[in-house]
């Protein structure tokens, strides 16, 4: 009788481990603190005008958001009226770019972008408000 409740036991303990699992694997990732695929996504004067300059398309800036390091040091999550966040990371061309983004609930806007490793000689508007570069 006394082997019966051990294995009744040892049947109990593997069916909530089991269970336990399961549940484990079935949980979402954790939320990230950039929403990398937003409904809208925007571009600003400033941004286009910069991208413009240092060679940038759009595509480059979707591969960026989409694989692109967090930079912690250059994001403010309480920015306002949107957090900024700043992502950076290699094109598929090889250039090292990071990019700005204002996000709000519903948008995403381009706010400016920099070539890591190039200097360029750019007169966008708003250039003498220096974003953290």
């Amino acid at each position: 009788m006394r082997s019966r409740n051990v294995i009744y036991s040892l049947l109990v303990v593997l069916l909530m481990l089991a269970l336990a699992v399961l549940k484990w694997r079935h949980e979402p990732p954790p939320k990230e603190i950039f929403n990398r695929q937003p409904h809208h996504l925007y571009f600003t004067k400033h941004a286009l005008c910069r991208m413009n300059c240092r060679n940038i398309s759009e595509r480059e800036i979707s591969e960026v958001m989409m694989k692109g390091v967090i930079n912690l040091n250059k994001s403010n999550k309480r920015d306002r009226p949107c957090a900024t966040f700043a992502l950076q990371g290699r094109t598929a061309d090889g250039q090292y770019v990071r990019v700005i983004f204002a996000q709000c609930d519903e948008e995403t806007k381009v706010v400016t972008c920099y070539d890591l490793e190039n200097d360029f000689n750019c007169h966008c508007p708003g250039d003498e408000f220096k974003y953290r570069e």
